[in-house]
């Protein structure tokens, strides 16, 4: 009797589930179902869409199979499969409520076109649609693509539609063999607007740029059916529009600018239809940290603003970078405040204008030789036993300056250099990119140099007691070229025999110019 029981049940099972999947191809895979629901969805998105084909399913729950689906004219969005799972209960009406879309092989290609929310069925309709699309509570991608200027990424999404706005439960997007994972609310799609997080093992800056400036270029969905959002906008009988306006998290373990590398990213940005602003925002670079903000423009290629401290860059590593390997090396910490225009070395050099606060300790300047400048000038010698000894390399504990850029060269009024040997203390202009220097000032001997330089030298170069000598440094960064200007040194030497003679004067009385015949 059992027996009997159940396959009556499985054959009852079987009859029903055989009758519905009749009923479902009866109803939902027909031609004109498949043009009605392309035309309702061209409604809704204010765009329009192409259907090429329809089917159905019942397992594991009752499906409408949309495939090839295109979106826009020319074709923005390609889906190779568009699946709609449907209340069951709703669709004995006719209508698909609290649907779940699945987009799988999802291709998109940015700027989006501008879609339209809020739209749906048009009221008042002669006729009933034969199957209508009432609501979507969850749309997920797998294995889509998005394509931004030739850079592509690809990966899941799944997202929840909420009033005017979707809600990112899971973006998982890798390009380049790295992971960008994204979550957040856009709260209306018409700026949009929104906030998100993203989290990354590596990020480009350039891609994100791209990215924004794509995404913004598509920007300003329009939302039909909503309340005016200002007086102006009432009078004119139409809905504001809503500025793109974006919040973003931003953590990366690795970041590119250009060709510069950064480690550990991580701050805030604010990206609107103009510009991607940055702040806080903090890196690694060259060993040393970024601590500030960053604005960029968003286009083809962006203007850009620092306003920012750096601390314990590593300045052989930055000189390597900027093309002139083992010119300098030290530590460098300082104040940036400069603007500047695109992305890669060659032209932030040449644009950067702005003001500059550096501070380099414990390095060396490849070639400099200005102690060995001073034993040349001084006496005629080069040997290695002269003051000071033979090498070229000039080692300092500080070199400090204040510094305007602008038109790819930098100028400085307080530059000072400070070594066990000597201080320097010079101004002028150095190009950005090191390639022309044009220095001038004063070197002073320190007191132990001053002592072995020989009587006379101290003699009539001395200022405060050291050898004091006007230098010119010229030359490029890689080969610099330290000249000592005799002429100034026989003028102070002029200056200083006249004053020790008047010194003399004064120590033996004026009455002996006076002498009695």
């Amino acid at each position: 009797m059992l027996k009997k029981v159940l396959l009556g049940a499985v054959v009852l099972i079987a009859l029903l589930a055989a009758g519905l999947f009749l009923w479902v191809r009866a109803v939902f895979t027909h031609d004109y179902v498949r043009a009605a629901l392309a035309e309702q969805l061209s409604k809704a998105l204010g765009q329009p869409v192409k259907v090429a084909s329809i089917a159905a399913t019942i397992y594991p729950r009752v499906t409408v199979n949309l495939g090839d689906v295109t979106i826009s004219e020319p074709p923005k969005i390609r889906v190779k499969t568009l699946h709609v799972g449907a209340d069951f209960r709703a669709l004995l009406s006719r209508r698909i409520e609290h649907a779940r879309l699945i987009l799988s092989g999802a291709h998109v290609e940015l700027p989006l076109p501008a879609f339209s929310t809020g739209g749906g069925p048009a009221s008042g309709s002669p006729t009933r649609p034969p199957v209508e699309l009432v609501s979507i509570d969850e749309i997920v991608l797998r294995d889509v693509t998005i394509v931004s200027g030739g850079r592509t990424l690809s990966g899941d999404v799944e997202l929840v539609p909420e009033g005017n706005g979707v809600t990112l439960r899971r973006v998982a997007l890798a390009a380049d063999n790295t992971r960008i994972d994204m979550t957040g609310r856009i709260s209306d799609l018409s700026g949009p607007a929104g906030s998100i997080a993203i989290k990354a093992g590596a990020l480009s800056f350039d891609r994100l740029l791209a990215f924004a400036t794509d995404f913004a270029n598509g920007a300003g969905m329009r939302t039909r059916g909503a309340a005016p959002r200002s007086a102006s906008a009432a009078g004119a009988g139409r809905p504001a529009v809503v500025p793109m306006d974006i919040a973003v998290s931003l953590e990366a373990d690795r970041a590119t600018m250009g060709t510069l590398a950064l480690e550990k990213l991580a701050g805030k940005a604010r990206i609107t239809a103009a510009n991607m602003t940055l702040e806080p925002i903090s890196f690694g670079v060259f060993g040393g940290r970024y601590q500030g903000s960053l604005l960029f423009t968003l286009g083809a290629v962006p203007d850009f603003r620092v306003n920012a401290r750096v601390d314990g860059v590593d300045m052989a590593a930055a000189t390597a970078f900027a093309g002139s390997p083992g010119a300098i090396t030290g530590r460098l910490s300082g104040r940036l405040n400069l603007a500047g225009r695109g992305m890669s070395a060659a032209s932030v050099t040449n644009t950067m204008r702005g003001t500059a606060r550096v501070d380099l300790v414990d390095g060396v300047i490849k070639n400099l030789g200005l102690v060995r400048s001073v034993v040349v000038a001084t006496s005629g010698r080069a040997d290695r036993g002269a003051i000071g000894g033979g090498s070229r390399d000039e080692a300092f504990q500080r070199l400090g300056a204040t510094m305007t850029l602008a038109g790819g060269s930098a100028t400085t009024e307080d530059l000072r250099f400070e070594s066990k040997d000597l201080l320097l203390a010079a101004a002028g202009a150095v190009r950005a990119d090191g390639s022309a220097i044009d220095l001038r000032g004063e070197m002073q001997l320190s007191d132990e140099l001053s002592k072995q330089a020989g009587r006379d030298l101290v003699r009539y170069t001395q200022e405060e007691g050291r050898v004091t000598l006007p230098a010119t440094i010229t030359g490029s960064l890689d080969a610099p070229q330290v000249r000592v200007d005799m002429a100034a040194v026989a003028k102070r030497a002029l200056t200083n025999r006249a004053r020790e003679e008047a010194q003399k004067v004064l120590k033996g009385g004026l009455g002996g110019l006076f002498k009695r015949r």
